[in-house]
């Protein structure tokens, strides 16, 4: 019918190895910017360290709304009998880096990736948020668990999460034109 895609069938092996190898170079580029820019003294003082204030500040506010009387002073949320503090890693730049240099080194046109970013961003943000004010009850509460939880439990999961919002962006970036009215 006019107007509708049609699909090519699939593509020969070389066409696919040189469109993964061009995702791959792309994503690795974006990476390799994170990363140099993050080493520069000014991205950190006036990006990175300000995040880290305010996933801290949001983080005590998330406490404070179920009862836990938590303060911030920088990057630390202090309370009752503990303390914890929001370093470089426990802030959501990263993920939300990766995720978005994945979702921009995919071919598509950007009408997709950015809704795709930006709703990837707010949910890696919202959960680091819960991940920071886990590790706080914890800390308190079960301080035998704190380091589990901190080192291994919730970077795989936060890992994982990050995986699936790409990979459901994927899906939803892809679809055709004709299933989406399917």
């Amino acid at each position: 019918m006019p107007g509708e895609e049609v699909s090519a069938g699939p593509q020969p092996p070389a066409l696919h190895r040189r469109n993964v190898l061009r995702f791959l170079g792309r994503f690795a580029c974006l990476v390799i910017l994170y990363y140099a820019l993050t080493l520069w003294g000014w991205v950190d003082e006036h990006a990175l360290f300000p995040l880290l204030k305010f996933t801290a500040r949001l983080a005590s506010g998330l406490l404070n709304v179920f009862g836990a009387d938590t303060v911030t002073q920088g990057v630390v949320i202090h309370g009752k009998g503990f303390s914890i503090a929001v370093r470089r890693g426990c802030d959501p730049a990263e993920p939300i880096m990766l995720f978005g240099a994945a979702v921009m080194a995919f071919p598509g046109s950007f009408r997709k990736k950015l809704p795709g970013f930006l709703l990837g961003a707010v949910v890696l943000f919202a959960i680091n948020l819960i991940r920071i004010a886990s590790l706080y009850w914890v800390g308190k509460s079960h301080p035998t668990w704190f380091e589990a939880l901190h080192q291994e439990w919730w970077p795989a999961a936060y890992i994982f999460t990050a995986v699936l919002l790409w990979l459901l962006w994927l899906r939803w970036a892809t679809r055709s034109p004709i299933t989406q009215h399917a």
